[in-house]
């Protein structure tokens, strides 16, 4: 005879009627072992995300923990977690990574009314986690932060001859592209478009100080700044994206999937910034992020050798705070993970670090950012076609930019990019499990894949951003500015 559970589970992977059979089994009155029940039961659903590829890669699941979940900010905190209360939260911000990486997945399952189910089975599980003596050595050991090269992969492309290659192209295209910063933007005005975000109230510094300090009274001063104060936050320090159209490639748009297997496009009707927080640690404090995004149709190719052309193509710029509200340092990157460059503040400063002096890549500061006065706000100047960052300047002017309309990352039930409409009650992610958005491959991946990277050049989500073909570095690296520039 088949046990209730195991029945219910039998039902799910044969019919495929998710909705009807977890809620059958968690509430199953004959059960003798709920926590085995959940066990099976995630695990079970576990195995039908992974077989109808709608796993999200934001966050990496915890191997023997399959309720939480890790980035590599929180990884970053596993030794700072001596103090049970301290340990307790830490695991917490786990949970609610898996939670909303669930909440993805199911809805692209088509699954979304047993999103409570599961989320119920999850937290009986850590429940019990919590009261076993080994737990928490268990999970330390555990947590790993998630690593994008392949040690493997560079092995077989014996990277230590080729990554020589890769690092003079390197210096070629430094020569090629770094020249534009030293270029007067003024002479750039009349053939680019402008795009920001209107401003909604005005916020003093102590204001922003305020609210970076009432949000961060946890375990680990970590400013949880969200809602109508983070969308505050976005608005106060939004960029204006001064772009050069030469074509409908130039056009700043909203991703979107018409139809299942479809490839991406952008809808130029409707110019899109998504936004997000995020954080990063230096001199023992823990700075929030503004993190801006816009997509392109795409990068179009420039002749039958053109290997950097395809599909899309995304540039993001974050700006990181103290905590006293004022920006300290400017970083943007596309969404390849490509193009990696640093723009410091006169709060800080660019020191030597060992990647000077090697092939591998050194963090590249163009420029220093221009100081913002009162009423002011940073622009970018962004290139035709390959939609490069060509330089920065200010303005307290944009009345007759483009605006853009804001999209949370974090917010259901789209999370962004994570979680598209495409017709009917379907739903599916800009990006494959993989955190890669399939249709936007490159050509360089045939020539750069011994560095590592998977598909080079690809459009990729957030948490899984490699940004240095020689070396190593991720935009997400919680210590990614601690070494190289100092206060």
């Amino acid at each position: 005879m088949i046990p209730p559970m195991f029945g219910c589970l039998k039902h799910l992977v044969m019919a495929g009627s998710l909705v009807l059979a977890l809620s059958a089994c968690v509430g199953s009155p004959d059960s003798n072992d709920r926590f085995a029940q959940c066990s099976s039961l995630i695990d079970r659903v576990d195995q039908r995300i992974a077989d109808k590829q709608v796993g999200d890669a934001e966050a990496a699941p915890v191997d023997g923990f399959p309720f939480l979940r890790v980035n590599r900010f929180l990884a970053s905190f596993r030794d700072d977690v001596e103090e049970s209360a301290a340990f307790e939260e830490w695991v917490r911000r786990l949970r609610a990574l898996d939670r909303e990486g669930r909440a993805v997945e199911l809805r692209n399952l088509g699954a979304a009314d047993i999103i409570p189910t599961l989320d119920e089975c999850a937290e009986l599980l850590l429940a019990r986690g919590f009261k076993d003596a080994d737990f928490k050595s268990r999970l330390l050991t555990a947590v790993r932060p998630p690593h994008h090269y392949n040690d493997w992969v560079r092995a077989a492309g014996l990277y230590p001859l080729t990554h020589v290659g890769v690092a003079l192209g390197f210096d070629r295209w430094k020569a090629d592209n770094l020249p534009a910063f030293d270029i007067d933007p003024l002479g750039w005005n009349g053939s680019e478009t402008r795009y920001t975000l209107p401003v909604s109230s005005d916020l003093r510094l102590h204001d922003v100080a305020a609210f970076i300090d009432l949000s961060a009274q946890n375990s680990f001063s970590i400013p949880d700044i969200s809602g109508s104060v983070l969308m505050r936050l976005v608005e106060a320090y939004a960029p204006v994206f001064a772009v050069q159209e030469t074509t409908d490639a130039d056009e700043i748009g909203r991703p979107y999937l018409s139809g299942e297997g479809a490839a991406p496009h952008t809808d130029p009707k409707d110019p899109v910034v998504y936004v997000r927080l995020s954080h990063t640690r230096m001199d023992g404090e823990v700075l929030p992020q503004l993190v801006y995004t816009v997509w392109f149709p795409e990068r179009p190719t420039e002749g039958a050798f053109d290997i950097l052309g395809g599909a899309l193509d995304g540039l993001v710029w974050r700006v990181t705070l103290d905590r006293q509200g004022r920006p300290l340092i400017y970083d943007s990157f596309h969404s390849c993970g490509c193009y990696h460059l640093f723009f410091p503040t006169a709060l800080i400063k660019r020191v030597p670090v060992a990647e000077d002096d090697d092939l591998r890549e050194e963090p590249l500061t163009p420029m220093p950012a221009p100081q913002l006065r009162p009423g002011e706000r940073t622009v970018l100047h962004i290139a035709s076609g390959s939609h490069y960052l060509r330089g920065l300047s200010t303005t307290a002017t944009w009345a007759d930019a483009t605006t853009l309309r804001v999209i949370d990352e974090h917010a259901a039930p789209a999370f962004g990019l994570r979680s598209l409409a495409t017709g009917g009650q379907k739903r599916r992610s800009l990006f494959s499990p993989d955190g890669i958005v399939a249709g936007t491959e490159r050509t360089e991946r045939f020539i750069l894949w011994p560095m590592g990277i998977s598909s080079p050049g690809a459009m990729r989500q957030w948490g899984t951003h490699a940004t240095a073909f020689v070396g190593t570095r991720h935009a997400d690296d919680p210590y990614l500015f601690d070494e190289a520039f100092k206060r």
